[in-house]
């Protein structure tokens, strides 16, 4: 239920009664909301469909953040042709459902008053567009920025970024620098009061949410590094892909979750598998450009992305260390798919194979997971620069099974044709 205010509760009802508002929820573009009988000391009460997921911007790539940023600049453009603004421009009010952006803060909504200026201006410029700048003019992820600072890049840190680079035009003129010099120089006065008082109008807000959104369009990353992306013509990829496919087929079958997380999910084959018997799939892995395909491909397919680094996965934070869950506390899963991933963790990120079957047992659900051993081809490359001493004990077969067997009811498994690889089905104890 979402509380509001009498201004709220104003904003909503000069929304609602909108073909702006009934044509947005319709497409999908904006969240539902049935107004109810507020408690008391509140003016108004909304309630809306409850979301299967919460993602935040430090775990979307670079086409979902640029995807919630064009949504926002159109909800925009529609508000005002309707009388009304967005006061807000942040992307914590989007979420993705079915594989697009939705915008989910109805409070957002308030009606235009004459002479005001997009107060959201600066928080669309921190959050949305300096972040894609930052990935595809400067060749640097947004992720870990936008996860130490929740606000994003300043005006004047962004203009330091860009300086001197060929591809910083008369856009990024406008939004960057000029944003900066008025940093500095109205930092003790009123700009909405200023811009009030030179006849700011609805039009000159409409001309610059359509530059913006062409900018927006405009940008493109190009990783340049191939990684992970030719994973899938690796020779055992392609060799025990339809076992694989089939054991987990069978454990869908017998587990039946509603939820499932796929951990290294690289090209989401398997994340597609769980979501064809019915559950929600979250694939997750670290590599952006691959996870970037795998969300565009991910309308109407039943997989959401989540893009974050396992050996350091998005903790919870934000005010108390409690605003924001951590992302495995928000994906929640019945089922957990560990293909191709724990002996990165082990022998990549030189985490004990103990710690990490303790990792996976503290979720409380059937984990379907593959045992590489250390002697498999790819295993030798991982510790090519490592000496026996600095791997840590628990790599060999027998030693794995016995620290299994701790945590874990083996329900099924299958060795792989290459002998090196063995699957498991199992329930925590």
């Amino acid at each position: 239920m979402r509380l509001l205010d009498k201004r709220g509760l104003e904003g909503w009802r000069a929304l609602s009664t909108t073909e702006f508002f009934r044509s947005a929820v319709a497409d999908g573009r904006l969240i539902e909301a049935v107004e109810v009988d507020p408690p008391d000391g509140s003016a108004g009460a909304l309630v809306h469909p409850r979301l299967e997921l919460i993602t935040y911007p430090y775990e979307w790539t670079f086409s979902m953040l640029r995807d919630a940023a064009l949504l926002q600049l159109d909800l925009l453009e529609g508000a005002l042709s309707a009388g009304l603004t967005i006061k807000d421009a942040t992307p914590y009010n989007i979420q993705f459902v079915d594989g697009r952006p939705r915008f989910i803060d109805i409070g957002s909504f308030e009606p235009y008053r004459k002479g005001e200026p997009w107060i959201g201006y600066r928080q669309f410029t921190r959050q949305f567009l300096f972040p894609l700048m930052l990935r595809a003019w400067v060749g640097v992820p947004f992720q870990p920025w936008l996860r130490g600072d929740l606000e994003g890049p300043t005006p004047s840190q962004m203009s330091k970024l860009l300086a001197g680079r060929k591809r910083f035009n008369t856009s990024a003129l406008l939004h960057v620098r000029l944003q900066a010099r008025m940093e500095s120089k109205m930092a003790d006065r009123s700009v909405r009061q200023e811009l009030s008082e030179a006849g700011f109008t609805a039009d000159l807000i409409l001309a610059n949410v359509r530059k913006l959104r062409s900018l927006v369009g405009s940008l493109r990353w190009d990783d340049g590094d191939q990684g992970w992306s030719t994973y899938v013509d690796c020779s055992h990829v392609t060799r025990d892909r339809t076992s694989k496919s089939e054991f987990l087929d069978a454990a869908m079958k017998k587990f039946a979750p509603r939820r499932v997380v796929d951990l290294g999910a690289n090209d989401g084959h398997f994340s597609r598998i769980a979501a064809d018997n019915g559950a929600l799939a979250i694939a997750i892995d670290s590599y952006e450009p691959v996870l970037d395909e795998v969300y565009r491909a991910s309308p109407g397919t039943g997989v959401a992305v989540a893009l974050t680094e396992l050996a350091n996965p998005s903790p919870s934070q934000g005010w108390a260390g409690q605003e924001r869950g951590s992302l495995m506390e928000r994906a929640r899963p019945d089922l957990i798919i560990a293909y191709g991933v724990i002996h990165h963790l082990i022998y990549g990120a030189s985490i004990p194979p103990r710690e990490v079957l303790r990792w996976l047992a503290s979720f409380r659900c059937p984990v379907v997971v593959e045992f590489v051993s250390p002697s498999d081809e790819m295993v030798i490359k991982l510790v090519g620069n490592k000496l026996p001493h600095e791997l840590h004990p628990g790599g060999e077969e027998s030693e794995f099974r016995t620290i299994l067997d701790e945590s874990f009811v083996t329900i099924d498994e299958r060795r792989l044709s290459s002998g090196t690889r063995v699957l498991f089905a199992l329930e925590p104890r």
